[in-house]
């Protein structure tokens, strides 16, 4: 397992946004990525789950929705316009090519709904989102997360879950298996890796350890960015305004150096300000002249 930390920008990580921080959740079929998913969310995650937006952009009327019947014919959508996706998923599950063509029609529009969302969440100020989706990788919406995590299990226990949950023969669910790529290519390239083969308590331990870190990152984060607030204006204005950084300078300087040296001369007040300004005057005079060319 690797150790969970964001990866540099230098090496294509994206930095966080306004402390918002981006889990890229992904995994094989049923390996368990709605159970992360939920188990993120309890701990105050915002869940963007990118087969829920495949519906939505599927539905009827929508531009998805005809490029689909256009590219697999008036039988995939049923009478009330919905596409037929028990129909549409024997059709491409059985054939990659046919995969691929529809992925091209769907994957771009479910990028911009996600895009959509996750600017939303950030405008709002949440700390954490999490973009859970298969294709995470493939459709390229893991160049928007900080952190790539994904979940695991043996192969039987994905068998067993895609019988029990969605009614599926066992050759269907062999075969919707076997038409992902391999979990060890998600493992490769993942920050963090969830395994979800064993009981609910131990998928939780691993899910609420990862989350103590981010939140102690978050933590950190923050405490830079207040601490730099301070500093940075003025340092920016030292930087944008030279000539009058020096002349500030030399006016201290002057002043301090006849106020200590004229404590015994006697004196007023008002003399004692009318020469500081004149001192104040002269930094001035200087400054000029050191910078006239």
């Amino acid at each position: 397992m690797k150790n969970g930390r964001p990866l540099p920008e230098s090496d294509g990580q994206r930095p966080m946004v306004h402390g918002t921080f981006v889990i890229g959740l992904t995994g094989n079929i049923a390996t368990g990525k709605s159970t992360v998913a939920g188990l993120l969310s309890g701990l105050g995650a915002f869940v963007i789950d990118a087969d829920s937006l495949a519906h939505q952009v599927m539905r009827a009327g929508t531009v998805t929705n005809q490029r689909i019947v256009d590219e697999f014919g008036n039988e995939i959508r049923q009478a009330d316009g919905q596409i037929d996706r028990a129909m549409l998923g024997e059709r491409v599950f059985s054939d990659a090519a046919s995969l691929a063509r529809l992925e091209a029609i769907v994957h771009p529009a479910v990028v911009a709904e996600a895009e959509r969302q996750i600017r939303d969440q950030m405008a709002r100020g949440r700390r954490v989102v999490v973009l859970e989706a298969i294709k995470l990788i493939e459709s390229g919406m893991r160049e928007r997360c900080n952190e790539l995590w994904a979940v695991t299990c043996p192969r039987d226990q994905q068998l067993e879950r895609l019988i029990r949950t969605r009614s599926l023969t066992r050759a269907e669910a062999e075969l919707r298996i076997s038409a992902q790529p391999s979990q060890e290519d998600k493992i490769a390239l993942a920050d963090v890796v969830i395994d979800n083969g064993g009981s609910l308590e131990q998928t939780r331990s691993q899910v609420e350890r990862e989350w103590s870190r981010i939140e102690g990152e978050l933590a950190l984060a923050a405490g830079e960015s207040m601490s730099g607030g301070n500093e940075m204006p003025l340092r920016k204005w030292f930087e944008t305004h030279p000539l009058a950084t020096m002349w500030a300078i030399l006016a201290i300087g002057m002043v301090t150096i006849f106020w200590f040296t004229s404590g015994d001369a006697g004196l007023r007040l008002t003399q004692r300000l009318f020469v500081s300004l004149v001192c104040v005057l002269l930094a001035g005079l200087c400054t000029w002249i050191i910078d006239w060319e």
